[in-house]
């Protein structure tokens, strides 16, 4: 089976360590704003900016309420709130010394900190822009003395130009380049774990979700059904006379015929149902909101296409398939629900196979 059609009929999920991780750089921002507001009222020095300090903790605490409802999520809020942070750093920087202090380093960890939590490089770009623009017009602006050097450090002595210019060229090539590098080693990180998660819920051999996948998405389907009653119907597949294509023709054969069955079955059903190989020649199919009628439409076009699919490889022995189907009922767990069509599935086997019992 084609790579693609795997891809399409895959279930993505989006990663949560990026929200994690904001709620985390929330907790921080808070700490920062709550320790800069308590010093507007300890230290005389910076008394006359808590308003700013305040300002800037009821937007950090707003934004924290927003992520844990799971509100305003994403670009636009990492954005606004990279951009708040950034204002708020430069400020910062401006009371304490722009040059003098180590805290331009943080124009640094800034950008990276939205790359880790974004994974998107133009906004870890942008807020770097932002941080290295306005540092530069708080040092010209301290340079050309238009506002006072350090406000809150007494006798703070204002820097040379020279080294004023070498800082602000320090800082945008630090920023910029710690930026680029982090955005990119993290969107490598997101795109690693998603092939991994798509690797462990795949059937190595015909890219169908495994057994693990459908055993979980079974869960979640009944938890579904008991918060909005629906009807969900389950199929099992298993293939007649797949033992001879091994044992007469050889496992490479035998593969081939598994992987063309897979083609079939996804072939046969919707887009919305789920087909996973259960082990060895069983298949399960999930298919949501399905009554038995439309099951047994369904199950007529596997039957068909299952049939057809084996002997495309191997046109000397009938291969067909044998389905047993069965409804969820109110306070199935997906053990019952299986046992259930598994005993349809056999019954159908015994009744000579190449059909359908629905149970």
């Amino acid at each position: 089976m084609a790579e693609p059609e795997r891809i399409s009929r895959s279930r993505r999920t989006e990663p949560r360590g990026r929200e994690r991780m904001a709620v985390r750089a929330g907790r921080v921002r808070i700490a920062i704003s709550s320790v800069g507001a308590l010093s507007g009222f300890l230290v005389e020095s910076v008394h006359a900016y808590r308003l700013v300090f305040a300002v800037y903790l009821a937007i950090a605490l707003g934004f924290q309420w927003a992520i844990a409802r799971k509100l305003y999520l994403g670009f636009p809020r990492a954005l606004v709130m990279g951009l708040v942070d950034m204002l708020f750093l430069c400020f910062t920087v401006h009371l304490l010394g722009s040059v003098s202090t180590v805290l331009p380093l943080i124009y640094v960890a800034t950008p990276v900190l939205y790359a880790t939590t974004t994974t998107r490089r133009r906004l870890s770009m942008t807020v770097a822009t932002v941080g290295v623009l306005g540092y530069a017009v708080i040092v010209a602006l301290e340079l050309l003395e238009v506002v006072p050097y350090a406000p809150a450090i007494r006798g703070a002595a204002q820097p040379d130009v020279a080294f004023a210019v070498i800082s602000v060229v320090m800082v945008a090539l630090c920023a910029f380049a710690t930026s680029a590098l982090t955005s990119n080693l993290f969107a490598q990180l997101e795109r690693a774990n998603v092939r991994l998660s798509d690797l462990s819920q795949h059937d190595e051999l015909t890219s169908l979700y495994n057994r693990r996948y459908v055993m979980a998405r079974l869960s979640d389907e009944l938890a579904r059904l008991v918060r909005q009653p629906s009807s969900l119907t389950v199929a099992m597949v298993d293939l007649d006379g797949f033992k001879r294509v091994n044992d007469e023709v050889g496992h490479d054969a035998g593969d081939e015929v598994l992987r063309s069955v897979a083609s079939a079955l996804l072939a046969a059903t919707r887009k919305a149902d789920v087909v996973a190989r259960y082990g060895g020649d069983e298949f399960v199919v999930l298919l949501p909101n399905t009554d038995p009628d439309g099951a047994r439409s369904v199950g007529a076009r596997i039957l068909d296409h299952a049939r057809e699919a084996a002997r495309r490889v191997c046109p000397s022995i009938p291969v067909s398939a044998s389905i047993g189907t069965t409804v969820a009922r109110p306070g199935d767990d997906p053990a019952e629900l299986l046992r259930r069509v598994d005993e349809q599935l056999y019954t159908a086997k015994r009744a000579g196979g190449d059909r359908l019992v629905a149970g």
